[in-house]
């Protein structure tokens, strides 16, 4: 029979003290693996099915699924804490449960299958198959390698290990086995569940909710000053734990982890947050997907959390909003993100200690070249101007709609950001802006003063402006703040729109400013 090529297997040695069993960890083929063992455990129970007394089963436990020399080694592919109580029961035959394990599934698929089969040389036949005709290439890597890396070099298409996944595995590793239950169950579960949310989020992909892990991964180590790529995450966190690893720095790691990973999870997911000041600005940071800022936000969060530290909530709150004025003020003014990726994660080092958020205030204000803040004439001029993203511009006008205390608000998330001038002009809007039409619509299109928030883009489209106004659910119907001016006004060009966006910007300079 040919050879069918199974694929690249790619371990790391597991360090394991006197043990005289070799541990590796699988980088790439944990699911095919996982499946072959699967499979011969399935075929070993059909056989035991057709005829108890079959020696095919006492070789398959013997030679592939079960250690029976080492009890405390016996299974001989050891998975993930989740999967393990289900894998476990596969392996030794044992009853199981309905479950919507994909390991119980994968059991159940193959169980259907087998159950088909009644002769146990054709069984003998699939075994022997499996086990004599697929080729692989096995790479053990040695222990300075960097796992993630090899897997790039061999495989652009597959799904490795992510780099967390990594990390997991680097500090379980390194935990004597009485240690890792307890571990698994009291801290990584809770903080795996802290990152990805709940089991049942919607439809979401469990691919993005294992970016998240990596996200959170690469912040946290950012904390210390320098934001790793993510491709050297696992490198960069196995140097850092190296320097001192025994089993209570080990804990301490995870415990330390499991801490940030709640934090992190506020900012993810802000109604977790019980303080409603601090809600609403990790929603803040979340509209505008403020990502860079996470690595500060972790340390003074940890120290508004420290009791030992004189940093309390109004503190903080003085904080975020000083953050949040540096974004929005440099994110109007289209100034690239890019350098606070290396920015951020250096700023708390900068504070001085005893008077962290005045200190703050002032980092940011200093801040040049890339790194610099707006000041108030630059940051009228460009809201004025229209620089920013549709975004950027959608989180001005909900937060101006709701300066100051505002208790009128309606669901914003529902609405859309509207050009009160069109994007596109037809005849009648070029009319009414006179002779002048095409100056007035590229220099004030994208202006402030000429964009509002309204549930009934699609039905205004690019009617005239007192089409727009007197319509039903118009303008003079809206419930927002924001459009009062407009449901007073009788036309719309260069002049309304100039004195709208001096009295949104005067408004705007209020908000953001410390």
């Amino acid at each position: 029979m040919d050879q069918h090529f199974f694929g690249s297997f790619v371990t790391m040695p597991t360090p394991s003290g006197a043990s005289t069993v070799s541990e590796f960890t699988v980088v790439d083929g944990q699911q095919r693996l996982t499946t072959i063992y699967i499979i011969l455990a399935t075929i070993r129970e059909r056989i035991k099915e057709l005829d108890p007394e079959h020696p095919s089963k006492n070789e398959i436990d013997a030679l592939y699924l079960l250690n029976q020399h080492h009890p405390q080694y016996k299974f001989k592919l050891v998975p993930t804490q989740k999967d393990k109580p289900v894998f476990f029961k596969i392996m030794e035959g044992q009853d199981i449960k309905e479950s919507n394990n994909r390991i119980f599934k994968t059991y159940n698929f193959f169980k259907k299958k087998f159950a088909e089969i009644d002769d146990t040389k054709k069984l003998d036949s699939i075994k022997q198959t499996i086990l004599t005709n697929f080729s692989i290439v096995d790479i053990a890597l040695e222990e300075r390698d960097d796992p993630y890396l090899i897997f790039e070099t061999l495989n652009g298409t597959g799904a490795p290990l992510t780099q967390a996944d990594l990390i997991r595995n680097y500090l379980f590793m390194r935990l004597d086995p009485e240690n890792q239950q307890n571990a698994y169950k009291n801290i990584w579960l809770p903080l795996q569940t802290f990152i990805k949310g709940p089991e049942d989020s919607g439809n979401e992909k469990t691919s993005d909710k294992d970016k998240r892990m990596d996200y959170f991964i690469r912040h946290y180590l950012a904390m210390d000053g320098d934001l790793p790529t993510f491709n050297r995450l696992y490198t960069t966190f196995k140097e850092l734990v190296d320097k001192e690893i025994n089993q209570d720095s080990v804990l301490w790691v995870m415990k330390r982890l499991n801490r940030f990973s709640e934090y992190y999870s506020n900012f993810l997911y802000p109604t977790n947050e019980k303080e409603k000041e601090l809600r609403i600005y990790f929603d803040k940071f979340k509209r505008l997907n403020s990502t860079t800022s996470y690595p500060l936000l972790l340390k003074l969060y940890d120290d508004y959390r420290n009791k030992n530290i004189d940093f309390y909530i109004e503190d903080l709150v003085e904080c975020l909003h000083a953050i949040e004025t540096f974004v929005v003020r440099r994110s109007v003014c289209g100034i690239p993100v890019n350098a606070l990726n290396s920015y951020f994660p250096r700023i708390y080092g900068l504070l001085d200690e005893s008077d962290m958020t005045n200190s703050l205030k002032e980092t940011l204000r200093n801040g040049i070249g890339t790194q610099r803040m707006p000041d108030k004439t630059e940051f009228r001029k460009c809201l004025k101007e229209g620089n920013s993203s549709k975004q950027v511009y959608r989180y001005i006008l909900e937060e101006l709609e709701k300066h100051p205390e505002n208790k009128e608000i309606v669901k914003l998330s529902e609405m859309q950001l509207e050009h009160i001038m069109p994007q596109t002009l037809n005849k009648e809007w070029k009319k009414d802006l006179g002779e002048n039409w095409e100056l007035i619509h590229n220099k004030f299109v994208e202006s402030i003063g000429n964009l509002t928030l309204t549930g009934y883009n699609q039905e205004y489209s690019n009617k005239r402006f007192i089409e727009k106004r007197d319509m039903e659910n118009g303008f003079k119907d809206s419930g927002l703040k924001l459009n009062r001016h407009l449901s007073q006004q009788k036309e719309w060009g260069e002049k309304q729109i100039r004195d709208r966006s001096t009295e949104l910007a005067k408004t705007a300079i209020e908000i953001w400013s410390f």
